[in-house]
C-alpha cells in the first residue's frame, strides 16, 4: 500500500450494511416461520378439547430454540473480506475485519472499518490500534502489524459515518498461516473488532 493517501469519504449512510441487512432478513424469516408454525393447527390431528399448558411450554420452547439457532447460523457466516461497520459507542464484539495477503500480490490487502456515531453528541478524536496478531500455534507475527489511514479520526460528527482503511504493513516475507488480534479504539474504549490475517502458501 505504501504510503500513498487514499480519498475517503466522510458520510456514507449505506457503507457496510449489507451484511447487517442479510442476518436482520434471515431473522425476520425465521420468525415469520416461527408465527407460522405456532399460528396454524396442524391438519392431520384433531384439536383436543384441552391441552397441557406443559405441553404448550415445551412448544414454545423449542421454536424459541431453533429460532436462536438459525439466527446463530446467520452470525456465524465465514468471514469474508471487504467492508466492516461498528457503531463507536457499541459494547459488544464488532464484526470480525479480515486480510487476506496472497504471495502473488504486489500489494498489501486492504478492508474498510466505517466507525459509525449514531449519538446525539461528536466522538473524537479516535485512532484505532492493532494488538499482537497470533497464530493458533503461540507464533506471533512480529514482522507485520495492521497500518490505518487515517491514523487518527479528529471528529466524528453526531450521526455520521467515517471510513478508515485497514492494510498489513509487512517489513520480511512472511510465514503462511492464520493469525487473529483485536483492533481497539483511543477515544472509544468499549469499541472491540477481531481482525483475521490469513497469509496463503504460494
Amino acid at each position: 500500500m505504501g504510503d500513498r493517501k487514499r480519498s475517503i469519504p466522510l458520510f456514507d449512510p449505506v457503507a457496510g450494511m449489507r451484511a447487517m441487512a442479510e442476518i436482520q432478513a434471515d431473522g425476520l424469516r425465521a420468525a415469520s416461520e416461527l408465527l407460522e408454525r405456532m399460528l396454524e393447527p396442524d391438519r392431520d390431528v384433531p384439536v383436543p378439547r384441552s391441552r397441557s399448558p406443559e405441553r404448550d411450554y415445551t412448544a414454545l420452547l423449542e421454536a424459541w430454540a431453533d429460532l436462536l439457532q438459525r439466527v446463530a447460523a446467520g452470525l456465524a457466516r465465514p468471514v469474508e473480506p471487504g467492508t466492516v461497520t461498528v457503531p463507536v459507542d457499541s459494547r459488544v464484539l464488532g464484526p470480525p475485519v479480515r486480510l487476506v495477503l496472497e504471495h502473488s500480490e504486489h500489494e498489501c490487502p486492504v478492508a474498510e472499518i466505517w466507525l459509525h456515531n449514531g449519538t446525539s453528541a461528536a466522538v473524537g478524536p479516535l485512532a484505532l490500534r492493532c494488538g499482537a496478531l497470533t497464530a493458533a500455534d503461540g507464533t506471533v507475527l512480529d514482522c507485520a502489524h495492521v497500518r490505518f489511514d487515517p491514523g487518527e479520526v479528529a471528529l466524528l460528527p453526531p450521526r455520521s459515518s467515517r471510513g478508515v482503511l485497514a492494510s498489513l504493513d509487512a517489513s520480511d516475507p512472511l510465514r503462511p498461516g492464520i493469525y487473529r488480534g483485536t483492533i481497539q479504539a483511543d477515544g472509544a474504549p468499549n469499541l472491540r473488532l477481531p481482525v483475521e490475517v490469513a497469509i496463503e502458501p504460494c
